[in-house]
């Protein structure tokens, strides 16, 4: 089962000490230790050689268990020496109910005796990595393109949601970045751009990472419909008329773009401004027709409205 990384923040984290094997690209088994548990990740010590951005399996020895905790995928999110924070990334939906029942146990047992070396109520792992990444827009860069690398279709609700609590802004430097790392590399970068800007809807520093998309890749349909999708995209809007108002804003800010030196940038700026007055052409007859039908509905309402005799 895939869990997104909001569901695991703020979990509780035992105090361990279970028996662990380890596998994964650089070694082919070896032995570690589980210093802290979580429903979401954990804390390893183990002498093999663990790099950040790797991907682990984990056979968990749980004292009263029949057989080993099964942990398919646990991303390795920071090392110190040999020891490592482990984020758990893909677990069958029967492990991690025999995860949730000794983590359970456990904190029953806290609350029975009172054992507070037990458990520890803090953040999950990814809070001090946040805190790097939000210092070092090229470093969260390189980092979230290795996430999307392993994650794929999954990134958004993993490292691109990560990134964006990291960064909640798309600064102009990470989009300075974005869009040199678009420029120099291939589909690959360029996709990962596009994941990466679905998590800030609304915002106009996108539109350089975009424009160098467009230009890059003109005829790619995928990548200009996620082009698209990231501009049309508004955040909350407010008000009957405010998606209408939203996409205005938006027809006005692609204006720009008909400056553009690069001819693909002109064309997709003029064919998609078009398609934005047919939207927001739409959405006015839209809310005019639903106001219409609340009016009439509400004179129908009126003592002495109108009723429709029945036949």
């Amino acid at each position: 089962m895939d869990m997104k990384v909001e569901d695991r923040r703020a979990t509780p984290r035992f105090r361990v000490q279970f028996r662990t094997t380890v596998s994964g690209p650089t070694e082919p088994e070896g032995t570690g230790l589980i210093l802290d548990l979580s429903r979401g990740g954990c804390r390893l010590e183990s002498p093999l050689l663990i790099l950040p951005g790797l991907s682990l399996e984990l056979r968990i020895y749980v004292p009263g268990l029949d057989w080993p905790l099964m942990i398919d995928g646990a991303d390795v999110q920071w090392v110190s020496d040999q020891t490592a924070g482990l984020a758990f990334v893909r677990i069958r939906e029967a492990e991690q109910q025999r995860l949730d029942e000794v983590l359970t146990t456990r904190l029953a047992r806290k609350s029975g005796d009172g054992d507070e070396e037990q458990f520890e109520a803090v953040p999950f792992e990814f809070q001090e990595l946040e805190k790097v990444l939000s210092k070092d827009p090229q470093f969260a860069i390189s980092k979230g393109l290795l996430w999307f690398a392993q994650h794929g279709e999954q990134f958004r609700f993993r490292g691109g949601s990560l990134l964006s609590r990291a960064l909640p802004n798309c600064t102009q430097e990470f989009a300075a970045a974005l869009a040199e790392l678009v420029k120099a590399g291939g589909d690959m970068e360029a996709d990962f751009s596009l994941a990466v800007l679905q998590n800030y809807p609304g915002e106009t520093s996108t539109f350089v990472v975009l424009k160098e998309i467009v230009s890059r890749f003109p005829h790619d349909d995928r990548k200009m419909s996620g082009v698209r999708i990231s501009i049309d995209s508004t955040g909350v809007v407010s008000g009957e008329f405010g998606l209408a108002g939203a996409w205005r804003v938006k027809k006005e800010s692609l204006r720009h773009w008909l400056t553009d030196e690069r001819q693909a940038v002109k064309a997709f700026a003029e064919k998609h401004i078009a398609e934005l007055d047919r939207m927001i052409a739409a959405e006015w007859r839209r809310v005019e027709a639903e106001r219409e039908m609340r009016n009439r509905s509400n004179d129908e309402n009126e003592p002495g409205g109108y009723r429709a005799k029945p036949f």
